[in-house]
This record gives structure tokens, C-alpha cells and sequence, in this order.
């Protein structure tokens, strides 16, 4: 056997006969060793480090400012880190110019909460003397609330603007010298699989905060103060925010590339599989199902007839079914008026001071336990005070807490949506935007350009309703009332009917939702369907339906999507829809069929007048008696 000190040279030469290539080799290793050590540190954020490691990482920094880094919470919003900041900057014990200070933070709960601390502080409340001037600006105010960030005040009182992410590319306002940029944004993301809109608290990109620092001195010198640190914005920012196409629906789109030839006859996951970055494979499946819902799309991904009009239609899906919809059942100018709505934005407004008072107003116009019926009434009103001047309009609109501004450029979508169903044969021919508005004298000029005939049910908000039926559909809430309580009174018991706290909202697959606190429906006790039709689901501090409308049982089994089903159940005939999640109880066995059966003579007119846009259903004799015998069962019921 060989001895230790054999078994030692031996090692020994070895190591000598190594050639250069190896040593290279081991020296390659080691260093990238070292380097993967490095790129673990880089990963670490600073929230993850001590005392000592931040001194490490931020050489040259001094201990008071380290030691209140490593207690601070890089993940919150520092409102108090702000406010001191804005001390420093007001107190002008510095070199830098005087100038406005514009605020970036993520959402209005952030800015009333900051515009609330700053009124406890005698600095900025002017309760003494008046130093400085502090506006919110938010997406939700009025366009006459946003204009007064942009009035320059007086020499020597400092313009204070907290601001979301509006003012850094929609909003210019020239006199800021000041940038305070907080890192954090609320970025809208999309849930496919439960069809819903959030959004999310998440840190800036690297675009956006060099968006943010150009905002500083656009007429002068200014400077930025970003509340991260240098490390977090180089390994830790995105360089970009998402692709759009990766947090947005994909029906339009969907739709629009099955309309071209080149790929009509394409899977959709083969076409946008070639993109650069392509949307996730649960979003576009889903996308698929809810054009199934809808009828645009065949499950061998054949667009129908109803899906090439759509695809014409440069809206979302569910707008575009709502105008055609309005077109053939004769409530063209409401249907606009509500697609106007959902494409751009309600025109109710909420003054930072007055939320109470301006939502007392909104209910005022509330019709039918429904948001869209309060939006018709309210542009009603504007529409009639327009056609008055003006001055009436603005009063109209400063007394209802309306935006003007909104208001218009709804009139404007309605004028645009009319001259597309125009094009695609929907409504008469050759109506233009532009010699609609020209004609208008006051108003949006629509109803008068289509004429009484495209709007003999304007006024049915029952049947107006079911058009919503037809667009929204399957976006429907189950209303859950407690079980009942009773009273006793002189005459025997009563039953009492329940706080508005108490009943809930069911949705068919994704659970409890909440009506937001805007609708009109927030405090309603009772309602006399069980059934709400809502156009968004949004994820905030919970998961509300924006806005909604009650509707009836037969606009849902008429105008809903799925298979009719009729069984005999107890004694008692059973209309149901969607596997039984939507149901009623008919009065008869032959009420029960007929429902279904106009169902189905529905489905055969629809398609017709879609491939042929220029039949008129309401003029020719097998048309005529379907549509009446509907509108007259939506309307009765």
C-alpha cells in the first residue's frame, strides 16, 4: 500500500501538470462565483437589510440618514417622509427657485388623507397667514375643479398640487418647479378568469419615473425628489409597465383580427402566439368564452354575422351589441346615450367637498333601480337646458353636479355612433357626424337625424332595460335577501323589510360583490326582480359593481345567452337559463313554452336582419308580430 506522503506528491505533481486551460477554467469559476454572490445582493431590497449592510450599500450616506432608512417601510406610501419634505421646500431655507410643488401619489384615498394632515399643519391651513394654496387633482373631478391647478397664485404663497399619475403626461401645468415623486401608482390589471378590472397598489417603472422628473421646471430649472432609493430604481423597477395587451380585455382585438381575411380562418392562439409579447393563454381563452356568451363567435372560432358587425364597430363588444340592438328594437337614441356612457365616462361628478350633496342629486334622477335609466334622465335634462343657451346648460350642470365637459363629448360619441351604424346599414343612409351636429340646434342632434321611426320606444324603460339584457349579458348579480323578520302590531305581524347592509350579491362563479357606494341602488332595501345587470367588475379595497340596473326574468331568458330549458318541478312549471342559475316560475305550462319558443323565433330574426341589415323586421308581417309580442311581454311583466 502506498504511504500519506506518497499519496501527498503525488497530489502535489499533479496540481503542477495542470495545464493553463484548467487553472483559466478555475479561475473563471471562482470569479463567476463571486459574481452570482454579488447579483443575490443586487436582488436583496433594502427593506431585507440591516444596519450594516445598508452602510455597505450606500457608501458616502451618513449614519442618521442609514440608521432612518432601516426602520422605514419602503412598501407604504410615507406620508409624513412628504410632509416634512414639503417644510423644507416652503420654509425656502435652500438655494432653489420658488415655484409650484406638484405631489405624485397613487390613489384619491392617498391625496385626502395627505390634504387632511396637511390641514392640521399651521403651515400649510393658513389659519395665521396665508402661505400656501393646495389642490387635489384626480380623474374623478370636474373639469372646472382641474382647471384651478393650472391659476397661478399670488407672489409669495406656494402652489401645492396632489396629483395621481393624471398630471404626468395628461396634465402640463408650467409654473412647477417642484416634483415629489412617491414610487407607488395604481395600475390597472385585469383577471381573466373572473372577468374583472383591479386596481392594483404597485411601484412606478423606470419610465414613469423619468416621466414624473420631467414634469420639474418645464419653463425654469426645477428638481425631483423621488422617494426610493437609487438602488431600488436600477434593480428593482420594471423598465416599462406591462404590455397593455397583457392587462386589458381581448374581445375587440380578437374580433378585429378574425375580420381579415389573412386570418379568418386562423386559431387565435396560433396569431397572437407570434407577437412579441403575447397575452396570457387565460385571458384570451376567456375572451373566447365571453364572444360564445355573446354570439359573436362560434366554438370553431367562426365568426357569426353578429360578430362581423361587432368587429365593424370600433367600440368594446358590449357597446357595440347595445347600439345595434337599440337599432332593430326602435330605442336607438337611449341605446347611444347609454353606449356613449360605457365608452367614455359617467358625467356624474364628485366635488372633494360636496360628496354628500352631489350624490343626494344623483338620486334625484334615480328611475327603475337603475344607474343607466339616472344617466338618461340626467342628459335629458342637459339636453333640453342646451337647446335654452349656454348659461342655462352650465347652470344645469353646476346645480346636478354634471360635467359639462363629459356631457359633451358624450354628444359627440353619439354622433360618431350613428354615422358608423349608418355605414354598416343600421340606420338610414349617409348620416355624417358632422351634418348631424350642424343641424342640431342645441343637443346632440340624433334623435332628429335618425328620425320616429328608428326611435318609436325611446320612452319604454322597460324594454331599454332589456337592450342591456342583451349587451351585458352574462354580467348578472343575484340579489340575496335575509330570511324574514316579523313585527308584531295591533293587527297581527308584519314583516319588516331588511337594511340595505343586509342583503348581498352573488355572482354566478366568482362569489359575494358589493354595489359601490356611486350607484344609485348602494342604499335600496328591496327589489322587485332578483336580478342586477352591472357592465364592470372592479377590485379596490373590495369588489364592487360599479354601476347596475335591475331587470326582469324575461329579458334574461329572451335576450340572455345558453340554452331555454322547461321542466315540470312539484307541480309547477320551471323556466330556467345558464344551468339553472337564472330561473322563474311560469303561470302556465303554455306560458312556459311560448317563452321559449319566442326565444328561439328571436335567435332566427336576429340572424336574419344581421345578414341583411336592410331588412326592416318591424315592417315586414313574421317580424312585426315577434318583436311586438316581446316588447309587450318585457313591458307587462
Amino acid at each position: 500500500m502506498r504511504s500519506m506522503k506518497q499519496i501527498a506528491r503525488e497530489k502535489l505533481k499533479a496540481r503542477r501538470n495542470r495545464t493553463a486551460f484548467e487553472e483559466v477554467e478555475e479561475d473563471l469559476r471562482l470569479s463567476l462565483h463571486f459574481q452570482d454572490e454579488d447579483s443575490v445582493k443586487d436582488a436583496m431590497p433594502d427593506q431585507q437589510l440591516d444596519f450594516k449592510q445598508l452602510l455597505a450599500r450606500y457608501k458616502g450616506v451618513s449614519k442618521s440618514v442609514i440608521k432612518t432608512m432601516s426602520v422605514m417601510d419602503f412598501e407604504k406610501v410615507n406620508l409624513e417622509l412628504i410632509e416634512a419634505l414639503l417644510e423644507w421646500i416652503v420654509d425656502g431655507k435652500h438655494s432653489y427657485p420658488p415655484g409650484a410643488i406638484l405631489v405624485f401619489l397613487p390613489g384619491l384615498a392617498e391625496i385626502k388623507m395627505l390634504y387632511e394632515q396637511l390641514q392640521s399643519n399651521s403651515l400649510f391651513n393658513n389659519r395665521r397667514s396665508q402661505r400656501c394654496v393646495i389642490h387635489p387633482l384626480h380623474s374623478s373631478l370636474s373639469s372646472e375643479e382641474q382647471q384651478a391647478v393650472f391659476v397661478k397664485p399670488p407672489i409669495g404663497i406656494t402652489k401645492i398640487i396632489i396629483s395621481t399619475n393624471i398630471a404626468e403626461t395628461s396634465i402640463t401645468i408650467d409654473d412647477v418647479v417642484y416634483v415629489i415623486d412617491s414610487g407607488k401608482m395604481k395600475e390597472k390589471r385585469y383577471d381573466a378568469s373572473k372577468g374583472m378590472e383591479s386596481l392594483e397598489d404597485t411601484f412606478v417603472s423606470q419610465a414613469n419615473a423619468l416621466q414624473r422628473k420631467g414634469r420639474a421646471g418645464r419653463v425654469a430649472s426645477g428638481v425631483c425628489f423621488h422617494l426610493f432609493t437609487s438602488h431600488h430604481y436600477r434593480h428593482h423597477l420594471l423598465k416599462q409597465q406591462l404590455p397593455e395587451i397583457q392587462r386589458v380585455p381581448l374581445e375587440q382585438l380578437c374580433l378585429r383580427i378574425k375580420i381579415l381575411d389573412m386570418f379568418s380562418t386562423h386559431n387565435l392562439q396560433s396569431v397572437f402566439s407570434r407577437l412579441i409579447e403575447p397575452p396570457h393563454a387565460d385571458s384570451l381563452r376567456a375572451s373566447k368564452i365571453r364572444l360564445r356568451d355573446l354570439g359573436a363567435l362560434t366554438p370553431d372560432e367562426i365568426l357569426t354575422p353578429l360578430g362581423y358587425h361587432l368587429a365593424s364597430l370600433p367600440v368594446d363588444v358590449r357597446i357595440g351589441k347595445l347600439m345595434l340592438f337599440g337599432s332593430i328594437f326602435r330605442c336607438l337614441d337611449p341605446a347611444l346615450t347609454i353606449a356613449a356612457c360605457l365608452a367614455f365616462k359617467s358625467p356624474f361628478v364628485s366635488p372633494w367637498d360636496k360628496k354628500e350633496e352631489a350624490n343626494q342629486k344623483k338620486l334625484e334622477f334615480a328611475f327603475a333601480n337603475s344607474d343607466y335609466l339616472a344617466l338618461l334622465r340626467a342628459y335629458k335634462g342637459w339636453q333640453l337646458n342646451t337647446k335654452e343657451g349656454v348659461r342655462a346648460s352650465s347652470n344645469y350642470c353646476r346645480q346636478n353636479f354634471l360635467s359639462g365637459r363629459v356631457l359633451q363629448e358624450m354628444a359627440s360619441l353619439k354622433r360618431q355612433f350613428t354615422e358608423l351604424l349608418s355605414d354598416i346599414g343600421f340606420v338610414k343612409e349617409g348620416l355624417r357626424a358632422r351634418e348631424i351636429e350642424k343641424r342640431a340646434q342645441g343637443g346632440d342632434g340624433v334623435l332628429d337625424a335618425t328620425g320616429e321611426e328608428a326611435n318609436s320606444n325611446a320612452e319604454n324603460h322597460k324594454l331599454i332595460s332589456a337592450m342591456l339584457c342583451a349587451a351585458l349579458y352574462p354580467n348578472v348579480v343575484q340579489v340575496k335577501t335575509p330570511e324574514g323578520k316579523f313585527q308584531k302590531t295591533s293587527t297581527g305581524a308584519v314583516r319588516m323589510q331588511p337594511k340595505s347592509a343586509e342583503l348581498k350579491f352573488a355572482t354566478k362563479n366568482d362569489g359575494y360583490v358589493h354595489i359601490h357606494p356611486s350607484s344609485v341602488n348602494y342604499q335600496v332595501r328591496h327589489f322587485d326582480s332578483p336580478y342586477l345587470l352591472y357592465h364592470e367588475k372592479i377590485k379596490t379595497s373590495r369588489v364592487f359593481i360599479r354601476d347596475c340596473s335591475m331587470v326582469s326574468v324575461y329579458p334574461l331568458v329572451l335576450f340572455g345567452g345558453g340554452q331555454v330549458n322547461v321542466q315540470l318541478q312539484r307541480g309547477e312549471f320551471v323556466v330556467s337559463l345558464d344551468d339553472g342559475w337564472i330561473r322563474f316560475v311560469a303561470a302556465s305550462h303554455q306560458v312556459a313554452e311560448l317563452v321559449k319558443e319566442l326565444r328561439g323565433e328571436l335567435d332566427h330574426l336576429l340572424q336574419d336582419k344581421i345578414k341583411t341589415p336592410s331588412i326592416d323586421l318591424c315592417n315586414c308581417p313574421r317580424g312585426s308580430r315577434i318583436i311586438s309580442m316581446i316588447v309587450k311581454l318585457v313591458t307587462t311583466q
